[in-house]
């Protein structure tokens, strides 16, 4: 059988959408039995942007029509919580609705005002307990329509954005307009005029030969304002799809498909929309006309499938279908997202195409098309799932609601704004998993991060006036998201950086005070389960990064760490992750874009780094034959030195000798060209005492396992004069010095403070 290819149901218009789904379900569900075809099959060719249809009982466009006119019923619906139905008084006589407080609902469809056997007839829904009552006594397709209006009710706060403002979009009552639509469609039918009444459902389904033009002043929640007819991508065009009766009443009817189910409706513990699997919120505000910020915008994500199927699995799908990542319900659009790929959300489906709602200089939120994403296999999009766990198991992103002032205004710049960011990045990141995508996502995270500890005010506008916050993002996974930038010397560097550990276990089975690095560019401490901010009065004080000045932080940092690490074995500047020394030189001499290394470092901080297997001591020997030439004598000087504080002495640590040269690390963070010559000088002093592995080969490592002494080059500082080193070389050295260096590259620094064993 050949199907109908309806070019009037398109995937990306969210009304031509609706229609679709609701032609399927009005072939299976409303009309007389013996009528109805619940075997009739639909499915998207998104080469041909239309819907297919294939129905033994509705072969052709003749027999559609057919249909139509003599055997589809309409779903009923009435808003029976407001004093107004949605009917004004000419069209409730007209339908014998006696009551605007009444709802009368009849299993066959019809609006009646009797009891008739088969009929329910039920005064005011003044309470949910009337509402409760009423659901349970009528028929299950009735029953669902209801959930679908009710949800904005009678869930838990929330709004079901199909049906806005509980029906309600500025002057334009979707229920008032969903009945006007019908008594057109209906008078049209009784008239006899059967070509009219070909052309009003070929034009709707076929999208040719317009039946009718736009009308000025009717807006709805599934089209555009008639006056702009239906927004297709980012602009409005008006001759292509003209506006009929049947448009509508088949979205209304595609609508009521696509509702969750009565337990999510009537008992769900989301915050909106309870009723609807697939709307999500984004953040983004919605303001009025007058700058007023009305809610937070929301995103429709509606499934395209290839394969044929009927309504009755279509609505299975829907009713059971949840949204979930590790640890949480999908609440946000970025969520859903990175969720696309879970069993359960797209079982059997091509793509999902989003709908994303906007509010600009208007009462009325319109629709808008968003992006389509197809439904594919890729490793990245999984492994950014599982990056980003500890952020979906503290449901970091839930606290950040739209606020409310004193006055009953909602905070136009309130903390949800954060939130749009970071979805808007992750959202991104989902799609295209790229390394920069990474690093911008977790950017905006830090971001987040840093408002909530340093603003006191931020943190009252948030949810229990207080910041959450999450346990360290996952290594393994990060590392390997991030890892094709490993040829960028700023990603080297800020890696290196962002990779310094803290509470590192000690010899007596105790644990540094130093945290990680993120501790020392924000005022938290890390707990057991999470990062948190202690109160003011039990902060440790290692936060000194200003980030607007790479080299004075990194000067800070260093000092900050090496003081409150004098009583543990090792400084607390040892790093997972090493850069290249060449790195560190460009770095040095001002080579690289320090704004780029910041950014990158605050980023890659939020990961929990930490020591795997070491490697072997002779390995970098083999690895890098390199030279000493080009190494600025003070930084091998300083670091060299920092390289031996920090060096294991072995496996038992009962055995250790602690290495401190306070005095050299104090100089150096001064950052003064007058200092600098007395640091090397000291810096060199302790070397010799300490000695360093020989650098200079096996054969000569055999001899003399370590270097001390005369063979330890000497600056004594009486010999040297302060104006080799000029300020700015001064002002950099100390952020030099902090950055951690690969184990491969100690050799070329031994090798620059030292002389071969024999010379």
């Amino acid at each position: 059988m050949e199907p109908l290819y309806l070019k009037g149901c398109r995937h990306d218009i969210l009304g031509h959408y609706l229609k679709a789904i609701g032609l399927l379900r009005v072939l299976a569900k409303c009309a007389d039995q013996v009528h109805r075809d619940p075997d009739a099959e639909g499915w998207w060719d998104m080469g041909q942007a239309c819907f297919c249809l294939r129905s033994e009982k509705c072969p052709t466009m003749g027999k559609l029509v057919e249909f139509f006119e003599k055997h589809y019923r309409p779903t009923p619906l009435a808003a029976g919580w407001n004093g107004d139905v949605g009917l004004d008084e000419k069209t409730a006589k007209a339908l014998k609705i006696e009551s605007e407080r009444t709802l009368a609902l009849s299993f066959s469809g019809r609006v009646v005002t009797g009891k008739p056997e088969g009929q329910l007839l039920l005064g005011k829904l003044s309470t949910r307990q009337a509402f409760d009552a009423f659901r349970d006594a009528i028929e299950q397709t009735l029953a669902e329509c209801i959930d679908a209006i009710s949800a904005p009710r009678y869930s838990h706060g929330g709004d079901n954005p199909l049906w806005l403002n509980k029906s309600i979009a500025g002057r334009a009552h979707a229920l008032r307009t969903h009945w006007e639509y019908v008594a057109k469609w209906e008078n049209l039918r009784t008239q006899k005029d059967l070509a009219a009444f070909v052309s009003l459902v070929t034009s709707s389904l076929e999208g040719n030969s317009p039946f009718t033009k736009p009308q000025k002043g009717k807006g709805t929640p599934f089209f555009s304002d008639a006056i702009k007819a239906y927004n297709v991508g980012s602009g409005w065009v008006e001759e292509k799809f003209p506006f009929n009766a049947l448009d509508y009443i088949l979205a209304v009817e595609g609508a009521f498909a696509m509702r969750g189910t009565v337990a999510r409706t009537l008992g769900a513990n989301t915050r909106r929309f309870a009723a609807f699997p697939f709307v999500f919120d984004t953040g983004e505000n919605l303001v009025n006309k007058d700058g007023e910020t009305k809610q937070t915008a929301a995103a429709l994500w509606f499934p395209i499938w290839d394969r044929h199927i009927t309504f009755l699995e279509l609505a299975s799908f829907i009713g059971d279908a949840q949204a979930r990542l590790p640890g949480k319900e999908v609440r946000f659009s970025a969520e859903f997202s990175r969720a696309l790929h879970s069993q359960g959300v797209d079982a059997g489906f091509s793509g999902w195409q989003e709908f994303r709602f906007k509010q600009l200089i208007t009462d009325v939120p319109w629709i808008t098309t968003g992006r389509y994403v197809g439904i594919h296999c890729r490793k990245e999009a999984t492994l950014l799932n599982q990056a980003l766990t500890p952020l979906d198991e503290s449901n970091f992103l839930d606290q950040f609601d739209l606020f409310r002032k004193k006055d009953g205004k909602f905070d136009k710049n309130g903390p949800h704004r954060v939130r749009a960011t970071v979805n808007a990045a992750m959202e991104t990141a989902a799609h295209e998993p790229t390394p920069h995508h990474c690093l911008v996502l977790l950017e905006s995270i830090f971001s987040a991060c840093r408002q909530m500890c340093v603003s006191k005010s931020f943190r009252e506008k948030l949810r229990g006036k207080r910041a959450s916050f999450f346990q360290a993002l996952p290594m393994e996974e990060w590392n390997t998201l991030l890892n094709p930038l490993e040829s960028q010397a700023e990603f080297r560097i800020a890696r290196a950086l962002a990779s310094i550990t803290g509470l590192q276990r000690q010899g007596d089975g105790g644990y540094s005070a130093a945290q990680p690095i993120l501790g020392s560019l924000l005022p938290l401490t890390c707990g057991r389960s999470s990062w948190f901010l202690p109160e003011k009065g039990d902060r440790t004080q290692q936060d000194v990064w200003t980030g607007t000045d790479l080299a004075y932080d990194l000067a800070a940092v260093l000092r900050r760490r090496y003081v409150d690490s004098l009583k543990d074995e090792q400084p607390a500047l040892r790093a997972v992750h090493g850069a290249k020394l060449d790195d560190v030189l460009t770095f040095l001499r001002g080579g690289l874009d320090d704004r780029l290394i910041a950014r990158w470092a605050e980023a890659m901080s939020l990961i929990g780094w930490y020591f795997g297997k070491e490697e072997d001591e002779d390995a970098p020997e083999r690895a890098n034959k390199k030279t000493s030439e080009g190494v600025e004598p003070a930084y091998a000087a300083l670091r060299t030195l920092l390289e031996l504080e920090c060096e294991s002495q072995g496996q038992d640590r009962g055995q250790w000798k602690k290495r401190r040269s306070q005095q050299p690390i104090t100089l150096l963070c001064q950052r003064s060209a007058s200092s600098l010559p007395l640091a090397v000088s000291e810096a060199l002093r302790w070397i010799s005492i300490w000695g360093v592995r020989n650098p200079w080969g096996a054969v000569a490592r055999a001899e003399k396992p370590r270097i001390t002494g005369r063979y330890v080059v000497r600056l004594d500082y009486g010999n040297t004069s302060s104006s080799i080193y000029d300020q700015q070389f001064a002002d950099r050295l100390a952020a030099a010095v902090c950055i951690p260096v690969r184990r491969q590259d100690h050799w070329q620094l031994y090798r620059s403070v030292t002389l071969p064993p024999g010379i």
